[in-house]
């Protein structure tokens, strides 16, 4: 998958753009099948903020559970999800030199009621983290569900993006966001393109 111009100058002009249908439903059910088997497996560890010596679990701030999926041998469901971030990073280098060289990414389960307060995905001391990647696996989500990805410009409101199924969000990554609280389990592959 290439992305189109028009997605491309939105993403230079705003700094994101929301990719609908990124992959068939078929795809989106096996992935969350995946997710449950993990659970049930207690793969799943309570995500945390800060980074090394400042690294600690705060649920006043997020509140989320992570699985990381590595990349030389990943989850059989996420294959064709991968492949097509992998298509991605040359045409982002090419347009926008990026130098993007790698990426990271994980499943991660919001429980009902919980959030992840605004924050920037680059650290503040320094980062490789250049675009940040989310794409939502959840099943019949409507607006009073909850769980919007909210982009911020300085004081303003971007964005507020309802977590459908089946949506790709990319951003920079010094963009501030947040998780809004969730009425029901939300479900998403999160992740990084990183310059190093």
């Amino acid at each position: 998958m290439e992305l189109t111009d028009s997605q491309l100058t939105q993403f230079e002009n705003k700094g994101y753009i929301i990719l609908e249908h990124f992959l068939p439903e078929n795809l989106l059910q096996a992935m969350r099948e995946e997710i449950h088997q993990l659970q049930q497996a207690h793969e799943f560890k309570k995500a945390g903020i800060g980074k090394q010596a400042d690294f600690k679990i705060d649920d006043t701030q997020r509140g989320d559970f992570i699985c990381w999926i590595d990349q030389a041998n990943p989850f059989p469901a996420t294959v064709d999800y991968l492949s097509r971030i992998e298509a991605i990073i040359p045409q982002l280098n090419r347009t926008f030199y990026l130098g993007i060289r790698t990426y990271e990414c994980h499943y991660a389960v919001y429980p009902a009621g919980t959030y992840y307060k605004r924050h920037s995905d680059r650290h503040k001391m320094s980062s490789p983290r250049v675009v940040s990647m989310v794409f939502y696996l959840n099943q019949d989500w409507a607006p009073e569900d909850g769980g919007q990805l909210r982009i911020y410009e300085k004081d303003n409101i971007l964005e507020e993006v309802v977590p459908q199924g089946g949506t790709l969000v990319l951003f920079l990554s010094e963009i501030e966001h947040e998780v809004l609280p969730t009425n029901r389990p939300r479900l998403s592959l999160t992740g990084w393109m990183r310059n190093e």
